[in-house]
């Protein structure tokens, strides 16, 4: 137990110091973090800090689901669905093509494509929390975005995993994986639809008392975790559902304000966790190229994505592209993806990094950003007199 409280004791102390040094350079909090982790993963193995990553995600995405209304997700799952394939197709195939031109094999090239094609929800989560951008209109295609990418990232992440393993893709393995997602969803939607009743009546017979709402949450939330994840699906899908659910109710405030200091806790220590996953000592110099060009190419087609996902969603091509701004960052899924090639794990650290940092600074700094792309043209002062105005 000790070792545990020693572990605490130095990632609390290390974000405390992290917060004061981002608050003090006013930088977003992110970055820092995971920097942070890079210099504490001196002192400690990443393999013994996984609970922290996983407790995270969890807290991070179940606050999503509850700001996503499940009757507006079925009052646009055309849309949801349009911008997820949208999504698919202007990230997975293009830099697929980008991966193989740089002289990766066919298989390692989709591979990379898979790695660089998800944005990240926890840190994408995060930064429209703190930014406090929740209530921007470009960020309901975001949210569909990210929703459509956790599941057709566990989708290809099954089949990644299946073929590393045998050696083949093996179609009914795929199709079962497929089978599995669809059900998981399907009955997601029947049980919040019909048990946001049943918590209604729970929490108005025992009441609003923090105590209790806690363990309720935490009893809710860890049974719909531990059911996707029997699905074959990540925690960051149950955890999203599950705050749905709760989304559905008449006490989603109280319930927010219960969630909200743990999900604050356990959200900075994965990123902190995240840094100390992350070896550059791996990196080759030979790799450095085709790393720029993977970051140039992946923000390119987020931006696009951003812009196609706003026209769908009747948004301003600004807007399109402040949504494509808050989609730069990777992280989580990118990592998992790259654990089945070996090989590419050391330029998928430094990459998530890259697009971390810069994409939490671009979301930042999205208001200067978008300023500069679309500045207004000053109307030009007429140089005639009056007079001459008037026709005297």
């Amino acid at each position: 137990m000790a070792h545990f409280t020693t572990y605490l004791a130095l990632f609390t102390g290390a974000l405390l110091a992290s917060y004061f040094v981002a608050h003090r350079l006013r930088l977003p909090v992110i970055p820092v973090y995971i920097l942070a982790g890079i210099g504490v993963s001196l002192f400690v193995h990443a393999g013994e800090t996984k609970v922290f990553e996983a407790l995270g995600v969890i807290l991070l995405l179940f606050y999503i689901g509850l700001e996503f209304s499940l009757a507006e997700m079925e009052k646009n799952f055309k849309n949801i669905l349009s911008v997820g394939i949208v999504d698919l197709t202007l990230n997975l195939f293009p830099l697929w093509a980008v991966s193989a031109a740089l002289g990766f094999d066919p298989f390692t090239a989709f591979v990379l494509a898979v790695i660089l094609y998800p944005s990240s929800s926890a840190i994408v989560s995060k930064l429209l929390i703190d930014l406090k951008k929740l209530a921007n209109p470009e960020v309901e295609p975001v949210l569909a975005i990210l929703v459509f990418e956790d599941i057709a990232a566990a989708t290809l992440l099954a089949v990644l995993v299946n073929i590393s393993t045998t050696g083949s893709a093996d179609p009914v393995t795929v199709l079962k994986v497929v089978i599995k997602i669809a059900l998981f969803i399907f009955f997601a939607v029947v049980f919040i639809k019909n048990f946001n009743k049943v918590v209604d009546v729970v929490i108005g017979k025992y009441g609003t008392a923090t105590e209790f709402l806690v363990l309720l949450v935490g009893t809710v939330l860890f049974a719909f975790v531990e059911v996707a994840m029997g699905f074959g699906l990540s925690e960051a899908i149950g955890a999203f559902a599950a705050g749905t659910l709760f989304a559905e109710t008449s006490h989603k405030e109280s319930v927010e304000q219960v969630v909200i200091p743990y999900r604050d806790l356990f959200g900075a220590l994965f990123f902190l966790t995240f840094g100390i996953s992350i070896d550059l000592s791996k990196m080759e110099a030979s790799l450095i190229v085709p790393l720029g060009v993977l970051i140039v190419a992946s923000f390119a087609t987020k931006l696009l994505t951003g812009v196609a996902a706003g026209k769908l969603y009747g948004l301003s091509l600004k807007r399109g592209v402040s949504a494509g701004l808050m989609l730069l960052p990777r992280g989580e899924f990118s990592i998992l993806v790259a654990a089945t090639v070996p090989k590419l794990v050391p330029i998928t650290a430094v990459y998530v990094l890259a697009s971390s940092i810069l994409g939490s600074f671009a979301v930042k700094e999205s208001g200067k950003i978008l300023n500069l792309l679309f500045r207004k043209k000053k109307k030009r002062k007429s140089r005639l007199s009056k007079s001459q105005l008037l026709g005297d």
